[in-house]
């Protein structure tokens, strides 16, 4: 009976497969036909077991049916839609910049349950190429100090090859964005960017496009929430760029740094470009205004004192070597050096070298609430040698200057208190409840901004120990000794 049962079961799951889904009134009738006959010559408990057997011969394939379903979907990968007004290369970003962003994502929004972990301390690894102090052919402070000027100084050459590098990164930009501008900054000598070159690169190349075109050229990428805010707007931007300089430009990706209130990346131009011997490391932005202000500021300084701009190359040069100007890590900008230096011109016993900001020319302009202009201001008569003027900046930051009660503000020109508008910042010390008033830098063309609000515990500490060894080492030391390039401690093995 069982093999009678198992039987009748077989013959109406093969005559439902045979007829398949029902596509009209006559296979319906042809398939009700032949159900009719294989079921009528049972009786009562041969027809229940036929149909229970059915039955579960029915669900058994729905479940495999569903587990393979699932599984050939879990093993498909996801593409997500590309907008159609971008090229379909601009979605093609190289391995390493792909798994860069999906880690930045992870890192930087991390769930809410999950407290961030602290931050690693810094540690060094042994190199087969470490960066060593620079060698001077003269002999005396001054004469070093100024065989490290032209050295350090970008040349003609320099700009010539930064104009070049915006050249090409416009002509690749265009086939995305056609309303695209792009400029090039150089800072310093590109033959000359050793230590923290990649960390802290020479050459700022800034694209400028308008708002709206971003807007429309983005396509379905954006929405009201980004178009509304320039910020985002500029991030996402910059992501686009990026995965056309690097799919399409030849560029190569090193990291981005999308935390400060201008994002940007930094961009490995590679010597195949044929524009220097070696690979030159760029920071890309898109509408950013710092790069600008500080070329303003370097041109103007030279102009108005010689002694000036020299001064800012030398602190910035400085600053770099020692470890002190990376952003990143918490650490005062390029830019704020360079505001540091001017601050301590206009303020200096034997100076003031420099006017206050309303009597730059050029960056007047740049300035929301420019002061009244400095009318009384001459230049010094002083014949202090540049290298002179560095000691006394390290001894003025070191010793003389109050970080925690007195501004930097290059606008106003002197010293005095922190201004209404500007926010004060508090650095906390660890898990402990300890805290001190941090530097109070004035953005002098947004005086509401702290540029000192980047500063941390950790850096905070940095800073005071490289102005006080760069003060000592002033007095008693040498050049090259002073610009050895700092290191994290070794890397010790357990």
């Amino acid at each position: 009976m069982a093999n009678s049962i198992q039987s009748t079961a077989s013959e109406l799951i093969s005559a439902v497969k045979v007829m398949g889904k029902p596509k009209d009134m006559t296979s319906m009738a042809l398939l009700m036909a032949a159900v009719i006959c294989v079921i009528v010559p049972l009786d009562i408990s041969q027809l229940v077991f036929a149909i229970a057997g059915a039955l579960g011969f029915s669900a058994i394939q729905m479940m495999q049916s569903r587990a393979r379903s699932a599984s050939t979907v879990s093993n498909k990968k996801v593409h997500l839609p590309k907008s159609a007004d971008l090229p379909k290369d601009v979605a093609c970003a190289t391995k390493t910049y792909s798994s860069h962003r999906a880690n930045t994502t992870r890192k930087t929004s991390p769930p809410q349950s999950c407290p961030r972990p602290p931050s690693k301390p810094d540690v060094r690894k042994p190199s087969s190429m470490p960066i060593v102090a620079p060698t001077f052919q003269c002999n005396g402070w001054s004469e070093q100090a100024t065989e490290l000027l032209g050295q350090i100084a970008p040349t003609v050459d320099d700009e010539q090859i930064v104009g070049r590098l915006a050249k090409r990164v416009e002509e690749s930009l265009k086939a995305i964005i056609p309303e695209v501008e792009v400029v090039g900054f150089a800072s310093g000598s590109l033959g000359r960017n050793k230590a923290f070159g990649v960390a802290v690169p020479e050459v700022d190349i800034v694209a400028n496009v308008n708002p709206m075109a971003l807007v429309r050229r983005l396509g379905s990428k954006t929405n009201q929430t980004i178009a509304n805010d320039e910020h985002k707007l500029r991030k996402m931007a910059i992501r686009a760029c990026t995965d056309r300089l690097v799919a399409a430009g030849g560029f190569k990706f090193r990291r981005s740094a999308f935390r400060g209130e201008e994002p940007k990346v930094t961009l490995l131009a590679p010597a195949s470009f044929g524009l220097t011997a070696d690979a030159i490391p760029i920071d890309f932005s898109v509408n950013a205004a710092v790069p600008l202000y500080n070329a303003a500021l370097l041109t103007e300084c030279g102009q108005l004192e010689p002694r000036a701009k020299a001064l800012i190359l030398f602190v910035k040069r400085w600053a770099k070597d020692r470890g002190v100007c990376h952003a990143a890590k918490g650490h005062l900008s390029p830019y704020t050096w360079g505001l540091l230096s001017i601050f301590f011109l206009q303020v200096t016993d034997d100076g003031p070298y420099l006017p206050t900001l309303s009597s730059f020319k050029m960056a007047s302009g740049l300035m929301k609430h420019p002061l009244a202009d400095d009318s009384t201001w001459s230049p010094s008569s002083s014949s202090t040698a540049i290298g002179d003027l560095f000691k006394k900046f390290m001894h003025f930051y070191s010793t003389e200057f109050d970080w925690r009660s007195e501004a930097v503000s290059v606008r106003s020109g002197k010293r005095q208190k922190p201004g209404l508008n500007l926010p004060i910042h508090v650095v906390l010390h660890g898990e402990s409840t300890t805290s001190e008033v941090g530097p109070s830098i004035e953005d002098p063309f947004d005086e509401g901004r702290n540029l000192g609000s980047v500063m941390n515990a950790a850096s905070l500490v940095r800073l005071r120990e490289e102005l006080q060894r760069a003060n000592d080492l002033s007095t008693s030391g040498s050049l090259a000794e002073l610009l050895e390039p700092w290191a994290p401690p070794m890397l010790q093995d357990e």
